[in-house]
């Protein structure tokens, strides 16, 4: 990891060092910021990872699996979606629980949350509409994953293979493995939020970058052994 970091700051020192090639466009990234990024990235929560997590009760009672992650526009996680246990009078059913009741640090393939009871009413699969909540501005993983990964001038750059988020439940990254026209090797790359062009509406996850020259200088290249380990 020490190699890895070092040989990072010496690269991103590299390109500040030649205002004369860098693009204006993108400002060339600081190695306090890399390393930040870097630390967020493999330290941080995959989304592969979550789902099929089993989710258990304060009692370790087996409550179901996550299937799906529910996500506010801004990134942070609003809710988990959980197949429930079936049982013999019951058949398997579907659940949404607020994240704020799962309990942190989590924990690879388990996810203690808190509560006891799947089934009732206010862990549905869709809010009461008393609640006043508005469920437009957020989306699920599933709709991101998978999807291609294009540049601004609508130039096709990979797909996106991942997710991670941060220790609080935030998005950080979007992981993309990008195409051999650009270079192949996968990338990671600070989730932009509300301030990105990129909407969850949209059948594509849109990169904020022009040309792939400025998305490989603004991404973070990934050592995927040290990745899937993570």
């Amino acid at each position: 990891m020490k190699t890895f970091v070092t040989a990072l700051m010496f690269g991103a020192f590299a390109i500040s060092a030649c205002p004369a090639q860098a693009d204006p466009k993108v400002p060339p990234a600081q190695p306090t910021q890399f390393q930040e990024f870097a630390s967020t990235v493999y330290d941080g929560y995959r989304a592969s990872r979550l789902l099929g997590s089993a989710v258990f009760s304060l009692k370790g009672e087996y409550l179901g699996a996550v299937r799906n992650v529910i996500v506010a526009e801004e990134g942070k996680i609003v809710s988990l979606l959980v197949e429930g246990l079936r049982t013999k009078e019951e058949p398997e059913f579907m659940s949404r629980i607020p994240f704020e009741r799962v309990l942190r640090p989590l924990h690879e393939g388990a996810i203690v949350a808190d509560f006891s009871d799947l089934r009732s009413r206010e862990y549905g699969l869709f809010f009461d509409p008393d609640q006043g909540r508005d469920q437009s501005h957020e989306f699920s993983i599933s709709k991101v994953i998978g999807d291609y990964a294009r540049l601004q001038a609508g130039q096709g750059y990979g797909y996106v293979s991942d997710l991670v988020f941060d220790r609080t439940g935030k998005l950080a990254a979007v992981v993309i493995s990008r195409e051999a026209s650009v270079g192949g090797g996968t990338y990671a790359f600070p989730y932009p939020g509300q301030l990105g062009r990129w909407s969850p509406k949209l059948s594509y996850y849109g990169l904020p970058y022009v040309t792939a020259e400025q998305a490989s200088r603004a991404g973070l290249r990934l050592d995927m052994k040290e990745f899937q380990q993570s």
